[in-house]
């Protein structure tokens, strides 16, 4: 089993031996290794490293990887083989590319536009007969249109053609004849599932609709049964998601499991059909709203059978090929993400890799604690308590509101399956074990709770959420070993976004905030995310109850920046110049509006850096200024 293995800048391509458990790296050199595609043979390995495509043809010998690259400069993604094992597809700079191992030769594929992918929908499907590919593209003439088209490899040509709608959905082979593809509409209330057979003139068959007026989430991408009959899907109709199957042959679509619970472990966790087509893994809260356990469906007979029992979660999980195996993700309130394998029936579990360094043993944990506080609305909301791990008697410590990013995220029972929150998981360990007192609260508008949780900020974006990371900050004052006068509050993303908002609008509340790139002004960054960030453009949009012109009051409401001049708390803000998810110029608006004002602020800015910096001497360096923030401000001894 390949694997990368994330390193803060330094990430590589691992290979794991399922006889012997052996770990080793497989790729060379010191850069990033961001993707990667089996050779259908099993046998070699082609990745993206700094950008640039190499090869890797025999795993168990000691070759060199080749470097396909020709000009190393023009970035290169989406490496992707052929079934036949004769083509590797990929982008460069943007444009499809062909290359033929045998030959050496590359060419490229005239699109007109640019192709447009990301973790959760490829940009490039090949067919199973390795003679098209499906590709999802941005039109070239400046209009945010998403199209699908498919392409004859022997000659180049596009065969068929669609607008696919933004943001765009799925796409899928069924076989070397049907495509099955998503188009989304009227600003993502509406998604359409198509099946085609893509050739001049094709008229696509309507699947099913989705349909939803508060907006629909970014869809989890279906998986079709080996025998090539049934689509999986994970649907959210019934108020939860859910897993059903579609029948390609009667259109029938069937509800597979219900309950109050997400049958999902996030967003890229899509559920899996065993090779035998019997049975289905996927990750479920059916058992704690906070944790993830792997489950298995037989579909034929509607069981349900719980693998995984640890508190924690368990994500995504894969057959072997043969089904005897299943690796997964786990983490828990102990111990991060790590791979484990298993029997198909989840005997004799067993870690294949360890991520926490041994000098963090179990007892130097904090588990957090899980606690509901009231909120706005009449509204329950739920969080995680971190508390000093040797309370002295008598003492008032001071407290922190952590706020995650999304908003479609949940913070869980310890560590997170996502790299991010556990980065921020792993300081408030190291907060609470230097005097602080911190509550993680899922406020509404994030997943977990149900489709009505996650739409709970519809037409509230900035109002309600905010009063739900209030309601954290007095929860936390009632607490009798927490200094009510010493609170502080931050996040990253939009958690940054709900700091600036709370010192904003609450003033009186907290006495700190720290933004991590978090937005102040939500109709710039809208002008800006409509040009590069285009689902997520929609997705606010969409939440906001429209365009800016259709619901101005609400737009308005949703930038803190309207309400500096109230601001009585010092802001701390550090950001990277090269955040792909929330502009830069976001942090120069803070800094006009706080001069403006004169309101007390300080930005520290990291040349280059992502959104969730990815160097280790980045968080380094932000953390130390993070605490030395918590320290100054809040009053609390160094120690």
């Amino acid at each position: 089993m390949a694997f990368i293995w994330h390193d803060y800048g330094h990430d590589q391509l691992w290979l794991a031996e399922m006889a012997t458990g052996e770990v080793r790296r497989l790729s060379g050199g010191e850069g990033r290794v961001t993707e990667f595609d089996w050779h259908p043979r099993g046998d070699a390995v082609a990745y993206i490293r700094d950008k640039n495509l190499w090869v890797l043809w025999d795993l168990r010998a000691a070759d060199q990887p080749v470097c396909v690259s020709e000009t190393p400069s023009v970035p290169e993604s989406a490496p992707l083989w052929s079934p036949d094992g004769k083509v590797l597809a990929f982008a460069r700079d943007g444009r499809l590319w062909l290359w033929r191992p045998e030959t050496g030769a590359t060419r490229a594929i005239d699109l007109p536009g640019r192709l447009d992918g990301e973790i959760r929908r490829p940009a490039l499907r090949w067919s199973p007969d390795s003679a098209a590919l499906a590709c999802v593209f941005l039109r070239d003439d400046g209009t945010p249109q998403r199209e699908l088209a498919v392409v004859s490899v022997a000659d180049g040509r596009i065969v068929w053609q669609a607008g696919v709608g933004d943001p765009a959905g799925h796409v899928l082979w069924l076989d070397a004849r049907r495509l099955y593809y998503v188009v989304t509409l009227e600003g993502a209330r509406r998604r359409e599932h198509y099946l085609v057979t893509p050739d001049a003139g094709a008229r696509p068959r309507l699947l099913h609709v989705e349909h939803d007026a508060k907006g629909l989430i970014f869809p989890v991408e279906p998986h079709l049964s080996p025998d090539r009959t049934m689509l999986l899907f994970v649907l959210r109709h019934t108020g939860w998601d859910h897993l059903f199957v579609f029948d390609l042959a009667t259109g029938w679509m069937r509800q597979l499991t219900d309950g109050a619970c997400e049958d999902i472990g996030q967003a890229d966790d899509p559920p899996q059909w065993s090779p035998d087509g019997r049975q289905v893994l996927f990750s479920s809260s059916r058992t704690d709203l906070g944790h993830r356990q792997l489950w298995t469906l037989d579909v034929p007979r509607g069981a349900l059978r719980q693998l995984t029992f640890e508190a924690g979660n368990a994500t995504q999980g894969k057959w072997s090929p043969d089904g005897d195996q299943i690796v997964y993700s786990f983490c828990g309130p102990i111990e991060s993400t790590d791979l484990w394998l298993m029997g198909s029936g989840g005997e004799h579990p067993r870690r294949l890799t360890r991520s926490l360094p041994a000098s963090w043993t179990g007892e130097k944990m904090v588990a957090p604690v899980h606690v509901t506080f009231p909120s706005a609305r009449d509204w329950t909301i739920h969080g995680y308590l971190y508390a000093p791990p040797e309370r002295e008697p008598g003492r008032r410590y001071a407290a922190l509101v952590w706020v995650h990013g999304g908003p479609m995220s949940q913070v869980r029972d310890g560590w997170h399956p996502t790299h991010g929150t556990s980065i921020f998981h792993a300081f408030i360990l190291y907060l609470a074990h230097r005097g602080y007192v911190t509550l993680a609260p899922n406020y509404r508008g994030g997943t977990g709770y149900g489709v009505g949780f996650e739409q709970g900020n519809y037409c509230g974006m900035g109002v309600d959420d905010v009063a739900d990371v209030v309601a954290a900050a007095r929860y936390l004052k009632q607490l009798p070993y927490v200094d009510p006068d010493r609170v502080g509050v931050w996040g990253i993303s939009y958690g940054g976004h709900l700091t600036l908002g709370s010192l904003a609008k609450h003033p009186d509340v907290f006495a700190l905030g720290v933004n991590i790139a978090g937005v102040w002004d939500r109709s710039l960054w809208a002008t800006w995310a409509k040009r590069v960030r285009w689902p997520a453009a929609g997705y606010f949009k969409t939440r906001l109850g429209g365009s800016e012109e259709e619901a101005p009051d609400v737009w308005r409401r949703a930038s803190p920046r309207h309400w500096v001049h109230q601001m009585a708390a010092p802001l701390v803000n550090l950001h990277g110049t090269g955040d792909e998810s929330v502009s830069f110029e976001q942090l120069d608006q803070i800094v006009r509006d706080c001069v403006k004002h004169a309101r007390r602020f300080e930005t520290h800015y990291y040349p280059d850096e992502t959104h969730v910096f990815t160097h280790r001497r980045t968080w380094a360096d932000a953390f130390r200024k993070i605490e030395r923030a918590f320290r100054e401000t809040l009053r609390t001894a160094a120690r």
